[in-house]
């Protein structure tokens, strides 16, 4: 993900949420799936897998509605 959107400052939450995020459907984010391994590539990418609690706090903030805060 962060290799196929712009994550400069200015233009990091327009563009995940363009395309990765899904708040009506959280556990179908492309960015969620992705965390989860459910989705290749995994992310992180090239290192080991993110701890369950980080994978959880990105799908609440999604389920809250991904609001920019």
């Amino acid at each position: 993900i962060c290799h196929a959107a712009d994550l400069t400052p200015t233009n990091a939450y327009a563009s995940l949420m363009d395309k990765f995020v899904d708040t009506k459907s959280a556990e179908t984010s492309i960015l969620y799936e992705r965390l989860i391994g459910k989705l290749s590539p995994q992310m992180p990418m090239g290192a080991a897998k993110n701890p369950g609690n980080l994978n959880n706090l990105v799908l609440a903030w999604i389920k809250q509605g991904a609001k920019k805060n």
